[in-house]
């Protein structure tokens, strides 16, 4: 398995860095890494990084339209992926494609390129027992590094599903700024999400 900050799987991919790097010579422009705690019990899955977000920041879920949600979402339930003092309580962000795709469209070859990447975190995720797919790619992403079949977990906004022995995943729609536009998600929608994970992650 190739590093990820060195990774250079998909052509495609690697040839647009090239040319992103000419025209937004200040932005990351490379494969983005996670963001969180690995003692977290609580692992949200997105799509891939934004062109303006994450390939900008470097960081998941940071700096767009879609990240400003998630982050007012995680505030609200006092979850943190700088720290856990008080009332707050860990979580890890990461999403199934690594790097920027054309047009914000990953192949399914660059989805399965990325496998190996997110197999490996959810292995070093000793403690996690809820993972948030955000969208339907991120969920067949999950299902198919945890080795289950897809025709035994269908996505489905709000759906639970027992994917592992003590590992639960749930399914969201993603926060994007379209979904959010089009009201097939709100605030309050994926707000709830995050309430019943929390509360499944830290019961009793």
């Amino acid at each position: 398995m190739q590093n990820l900050q060195t990774c250079k799987s998909c052509k495609r991919i690697n040839t647009n860095f090239l040319r992103l790097k000419k025209i937004f010579p200040k932005y990351y422009n490379c494969p983005i890494k996670p963001l969180g705690i690995k003692s977290s019990k609580i692992c949200v899955v997105g799509l891939a990084p934004g062109l303006h977000g994450a390939n900008r920041t470097g960081k998941p879920f940071h700096g767009d339209f879609s990240g400003d949600v998630l982050m007012k979402v995680l505030e609200n339930h006092k979850l943190s992926t700088k720290h856990c003092k008080g009332d707050y309580k860990p979580i890890y962000i990461t999403n199934c494609v690594k790097c920027y795709p054309p047009d914000n469209q990953p192949s399914l070859n660059e989805i399965k390129n990325c496998q190996s990447h997110l197999i490996k975190e959810l292995r070093s995720l000793k403690q996690v027992k809820v993972i948030i797919a955000l969208g339907h790619i991120a969920h067949n992403a999950i299902v198919r590094v945890l080795s289950q079949r897809l025709t035994s977990f269908s996505f489905s906004h709000g759906k639970i599903h027992q994917i592992e022995q003590g590992k639960l995943l749930i399914d969201s729609y993603h926060c994007s700024k379209i979904n959010i536009n089009s009201k097939r998600v709100n605030v309050d929608m994926l707000s709830n999400i995050f309430m019943i994970a929390k509360e499944i992650a830290y019961k009793q």
